[in-house]
């Protein structure tokens, strides 16, 4: 799909608002069964991973927890190899979306909008995905290559914590885009600046943080459990 002059935008972050997981996570379970990780990788995010699943932690704690480990662990090991993994990851797990976000995509670009897919996930695996799906633009980690091989240096985390200066540098590419006429989804605290860019920002399966953020500026809220999705727009906190 070709956008010389595109004038809508919209901006998908991928992990848990797309994709029902996280592309970091999926990966890094891929590596440990590729023998590329340790298995030891695995038991150093055990007590995170299990305070999340038993409602006892907060996911924030168990993929940052996740991401230090990566971090930890791909130092040394070949880009290829790793990059082959992360492309069987995508070809086993690219349908395994939310209907929501999935039939959101279908239309919008049926709707000529310029599709921008934004994840804190390494590029590489952020790349092969949004290329899947049929994106426009991806942006990623940006990790530290040399000689084939990747040193454990992050080079680049606009991805996960600069979303709106990513919106605004493409504004700037693109001064055909109004943003008023653009929309953005995602599902954490991380995306309320980029939401706060455009004129239909849409919170997903958000979190407590976000979804008040989203109840207070009268925001989209919409909610996707097993087959049903709600649109949520009087609703009241049961969180203590």
């Amino acid at each position: 799909m070709k956008h010389t002059s595109p004038t809508k935008l919209a901006v998908f972050d991928i992990d848990g608002t797309i994709f029902r997981s996280s592309l970091l996570i999926e990966l890094s379970h891929a590596l440990v069964d590729a023998g590329i990780f340790p298995k030891a990788a695995q038991k150093e995010i055990a007590k995170e991973y299990l305070a999340w699943v038993n409602r006892k932690g907060s996911y924030e704690a168990y993929i940052n927890k996740v991401v230090k480990i990566y971090v930890k662990h791909i130092s040394g090991k070949e880009f290829k190899k790793v990059d082959s993994v992360a492309k069987k990851v995508i070809a086993f797990q690219k349908d395994r979306v939310y209907r929501f976000t999935r039939d959101l995509i279908k239309k919008l670009k049926a709707q000529n909008y310029f599709l921008a897919a934004i994840s804190g996930s390494p590029s590489y695996i952020v790349s092969a995905y949004a290329k899947a799906i049929g994106f426009n633009v991806c942006f990623g980690t940006e990790l530290e290559v040399i000689n084939g091989k990747f040193t454990g240096k992050v080079t680049s985390l606009d991805s996960a914590f600069n979303k709106a200066k990513i919106i605004k540098s493409l504004t700037k590419k693109y001064p055909s885009i109004k943003l008023g006429n653009s929309i953005a989804v995602g599902d954490t605290e991380t995306d309320i600046a980029m939401l706060s860019l455009v004129g239909r920002p849409i919170a997903f399966n958000p979190n407590l943080h976000l979804a008040k953020i989203a109840q207070n500026h009268k925001w989209s809220i919409i909610a996707e459990r097993k087959d049903v999705i709600y649109n949520l727009k009087d609703f009241k906190f049961l969180n203590n």
